[in-house]
């Protein structure tokens, strides 16, 4: 476990100082999509962490966002996001993150987010809890609603029009729905950091109704072992075939469930 650990942590540090120092000396973006952007900056990280990986653990699975899927059989996996949060990362803001976790037959072992522009690293590994630049952290104690900070994700998210309109008007409806009940609803745009704030006790709950599994990896152990909890937006065990999460400090979690209704949407849970 600390020989995957400091692997994940090593490739993660290296490509936050490449993609920090880039940041500022961008070529143009082009879009991967009907809304996503993709940097130059994204694909030499993203090449970068999977020579790394695939030098170290040559007989192990790697999916990274930007190349796909490398399968050679085994039940160990590498989830990568080189940039979580490139248009953030494209427009010089500072929440944007590297994400590299592995998981074993499906459940995830441990993992490492950097955010190298607000100098900070998280790690997890299964059972052995979650750090910020290597001190112990925890999820918030908030049981209030009332208090709470929410955030979303990200909003004009979609593969293309009708997609985009579908998940759109879920999130709004979200919004309508909790709006009276907390203290705000942020939108930050990167589940790294989302997630790694979430397991800090920054944010009391976030939740994506669109997502990959190298976009939350990380963050479901993260957050799990911070003594948070992790769902679909229906309240089920996560797992990495899901494509909602409902993340929170676990005190609130049942109550937000509630109140998003997402059992009564259309929007799958797998792929």
């Amino acid at each position: 476990m600390e020989r995957f650990l400091q692997a994940a942590l090593d490739s993660a540090h290296e490509a936050g100082r490449v993609a920090l120092s880039r940041q500022k000396h961008l070529g143009p973006a082009r879009l991967k999509g009907l809304k996503d952007l993709v940097t130059e900056a994204d694909l030499e990280c993203d090449h970068l962490i999977r020579n790394r990986l695939e030098a170290a653990f040559p007989e192990h699975d790697i999916v990274t966002e930007e190349q796909g899927e490398l399968r050679k059989g085994s039940d160990y996996c590498w989830y990568v996001d080189p940039i979580d949060g490139t248009v953030n990362y494209a427009h010089q803001m500072p929440l944007w993150g590297v994400s590299i976790g592995l998981s074993h037959k499906g459940k995830m072992l441990c993992g490492a987010i950097c955010l190298p522009a607000l100098s900070e690293t998280y790690t997890a590994q299964a059972g052995g809890g979650a750090f910020l630049n290597g001190e112990p952290i925890h999820v918030s104690a908030c049981a209030d609603m009332g208090q709470s900070i929410l955030s979303h994700g990200d909003f004009n998210v979609g593969k293309d029009a009708e997609d985009s309109l579908r998940l759109n008007g879920e999130n709004f409806r979200a919004h309508m729905r909790f709006a009276s009940s907390v203290q705000r609803i942020k939108c930050m745009g990167s589940a790294a950091v989302e997630g790694s704030f979430i397991a800090a006790g920054r944010l009391d709950a976030y939740w994506m109704t669109k997502l990959h599994p190298w976009d939350v990896a990380v963050t479901t152990l993260l957050v799990a072992e911070a003594g948070g909890r992790v769902t679909n937006l229906r309240g089920d065990p996560w797992n990495l075939e899901m494509r909602t999460a409902l993340f929170s400090n676990g005190l609130l979690h049942d109550a937000l469930v509630e109140k998003l209704e997402w059992g009564r949407t259309s929007i799958p849970e797998t792929p």
